[in-house]
């Protein structure tokens, strides 16, 4: 009897350990066909057929498998682990190490967190932070948005939804796609960030930068160093650029260049903001502008404000408005108002201009200057028209100032070959004051002091010089010595030669000096 009772006590205490070391272990086995174990061949439990284990909420799912005594475990075969309600991942081996809480899965790996599914080979996935990581090649295809994004290696936080991808990145869609070599991806928001070189190609639209982000539900982007937006024949530039695809407009902050490729004209500043739709664009803060011409001839305009207007036949306008300055090789100018009209080839100066032609000073109202072959052809000047322009010799008399020669009428229309004007027609209350030099071309000095008016006065010029006067409709002319001429002569009223505010190269236009 008493033996009897000591078997049994020995049977309840050998249940109470094995209850109690089941009560240790951390992965469970729910379920297994066949349970088999020998520690001659290896220490571990050998699970065949429909095993089911359990790791802290999470099932594992396999074929067969080895349980280790410190709660690792190979699996094998169809690989599934799952948390319920969160994500399932299954590929055909698996190795789980219980201290960092991490599964490896190979061979035709799958992660699907809702919309979201990953596809790799080699995969290592942290069960309590949700932080899966894979190298050697991984693609992310979301079903929500049409996204697709690939990379060498990557990282998803399935607890924030957030993807880092990196080496190789690309992501695609319908519309658009996206070379990157290190991106964000937030699968809730749908926005993709970028910290590197990046492209982006769309039907019409190429864009880059070395960091930013990209909306790809909105169609919204922010780009930063070196970013740069191609939309068909229209590049934007800057150090940062705001981009609406649905819209078709981009903001641009800061070292700003707008070029159309097709046109050949660029306008900069330091804000800009362009518009697809009406092929508009806009610049200001030091803002400048750079036009092709043809034929070796550029134009270069500053102003406070430029605009780029889009027209019919792929022809533009462009608008210069307040403190405007402009320089050809041939002509240089300011004026408050500058437009520009690829079409006619003409340019527009408004309120209070002021041309530099060689050593003669144009004012007017209102100036239209036709160019040919990059050049100026003709010029009409209205109302208000005068040129003065600078005789040989100083002056002795009027405070030691050059000798002006002065045409002014009501308005004036000038002809020009090769860059130089040839013919100067002054048309209503025409008047003159021409200072003409001596035939003596070792050393020409001038002679006298001649000063006519009538209602119209041809003129004729070459090589920058005059060599025919012709006052017409009763004209009323009057020569005298140069030393017979009183001080008060020597100036039409209103004339003045000013050429401080002349640009002088084009570079002063590009360096906005003061």
């Amino acid at each position: 009897m008493a033996m009897k009772k000591r078997i049994l006590l020995s049977s309840f205490f050998l249940l109470l350990t094995s209850a109690f070391l089941c009560a240790q272990k951390k992965v469970h086995l729910i379920s297994t066909d066949d349970w088999l174990y020998d520690k001659s061949l290896i220490d571990a439990q050998r699970l065949v057929g429909n095993v089911h284990l359990e790791y802290e909420g999470t099932h594992f799912f396999a074929d067969s498998a080895y349980l280790f005594p410190n709660d690792n475990f190979d699996a094998f075969g169809q690989i599934r682990m799952n948390k319920a309600n969160e994500y399932t991942l299954t590929g055909r081996t698996l190795h789980f190490e219980e201290a960092t809480h991490t599964a490896t899965v190979r061979e035709d790996v799958t992660l699907r967190d809702g919309q979201m599914t990953l596809q790799t080979n080699h995969l290592n996935y942290h069960t309590r932070s949700g932080i899966a990581t894979y190298q050697g090649g991984g693609k992310m295809v979301s079903s929500k948005d049409q996204n697709q994004l690939t990379s060498e290696r990557g990282s998803y936080h399935s607890k924030t939804q957030v993807f880092y991808f990196r080496n190789q990145v690309q992501l695609k869609n319908p519309q658009y796609k996206v070379y990157s070599d290190t991106l964000e991806y937030n699968e809730l928001n749908e926005i993709a960030y970028f910290f590197g070189p990046t492209h982006i190609v769309g039907d019409s639209t190429r864009l880059y930068c070395e960091n930013g982000y990209y909306n790809t539900k909105l169609d919204q982007s922010r780009f930063g160093k070196n970013a740069q937006v191609i939309s068909g024949k229209i590049k934007l530039r800057g150090d940062s650029i705001y981009y609406n695809g649905l819209l078709g407009v981009g903001e641009v902050f800061r070292n700003v260049s707008i070029t159309d490729t097709t046109a050949g004209v660029q306008i900069h500043g330091n804000y800009g903001k362009h518009r697809e739709a009406d092929a508009y664009s806009f610049v200001t803060e030091k803002s400048w502008l750079y036009q092709d011409l043809g034929q070796g001839d550029s134009l270069f305009v500053r102003a406070d404000s430029l605009f780029l207007l889009g027209e019919q036949e792929n022809h533009h306008q462009m608008r210069a408005y307040h403190n405007v300055s402009f320089f050809h090789s041939e002509i240089q100018g300011i004026c408050d108002s500058l437009l520009f009209f690829e079409k006619d080839s003409l340019l527009e100066l408004h309120h209070t201009p002021v041309m530099w032609h060689s050593n003669n000073q144009l004012t007017c109202d209102t100036v239209m200057l036709y160019l040919k072959n990059g050049g100026p052809d003709r010029m009409f000047m209205r109302n208000n028209a005068f040129i003065v322009g600078k005789a040989i010799e100083k002056s002795t008399v009027v405070s030691d100032s050059s000798l002006l020669h002065q045409i002014k009428g009501r308005n004036m229309m000038g002809q020009f070959v090769e860059g130089e004007m040839r013919t100067l027609n002054v048309e209503g209350n025409a008047q003159l004051i021409y200072f003409p030099e001596s035939d003596v071309k070792e050393k020409p000095h001038i002679i006298g002091h001649n000063k006519g008016d009538c209602s119209q006065i041809l003129i004729t010029l070459d090589q920058r010089q005059i060599q025919k006067i012709r006052l017409e409709n009763e004209p009323r002319s009057v020569y005298s010595p140069l030393s017979k001429v009183k001080a008060d002569d020597y100036l039409l009223s209103g004339a003045k030669w000013d050429d401080k505010l002349r640009p002088l190269s084009s570079l002063w236009i590009r360096s906005f000096a003061p």
